[in-house]
C-alpha cells in the first residue's frame, strides 16, 4: 500500500499513502504528496470518499480461471493457470476472471463497445 495514490470520489483530489502499519494509514496532504496529513483507518478513509485501487487477482498454479469469449455462445471460456506467457498476457490486459459471470459481463462490455 505504501506509495499508492488515493483519489477522492467528490473532487478528484489525490493523497498518497505515506505509511501503513497494522490498521492505520498515514496519508499526505492533498496539495503536497510529501507533507504528512493525518492518520486514518481504511474504513475512515472510505467513509471520507477516498477510493482504494482494486488489487489484481492472479490464480495459483493449476487453478481454473475464466476469460471472455466473443466466439462462443456461452460468452466465456476457462483455462488452467500455468503462469505461461499467454496467462501473463491475459492478466496484464485484465482478461482473467474469477467466475463465469465476471467473464460474461466482460464479454458483454466488449461487445457493447464495438456495437455502439
Amino acid at each position: 500500500m505504501h506509495g499508492q495514490i488515493l483519489t477522492n470520489k467528490d473532487g478528484g483530489e489525490t493523497v498518497k499513502i505515506l505509511s501503513h502499519h497494522q490498521d492505520v494509514y498515514v496519508i499526505s496532504q492533498t496539495d503536497n504528496h510529501k507533507k504528512t496529513g493525518c492518520n486514518y483507518t481504511k474504513e475512515e478513509l472510505i467513509a471520507y470518499g477516498w477510493i482504494f485501487p482494486v488489487e489484481k487477482w492472479a490464480p495459483t498454479p493449476d487453478e481454473t480461471y475464466y476469460v471472455p469469449s466473443i466466439n462462443d455462445k456461452s460468452k466465456y471460456d476457462y483455462e488452467y493457470w500455468t503462469n505461461d506467457e499467454l496467462d501473463k498476457h491475459r492478466l496484464a490486459n485484465n482478461l482473467v476472471c474469477r467466475t463465469k459471470e465476471e467473464a460474461i459481463a466482460l464479454t458483454d462490455k466488449m461487445l457493447g463497445a464495438v456495437t455502439n
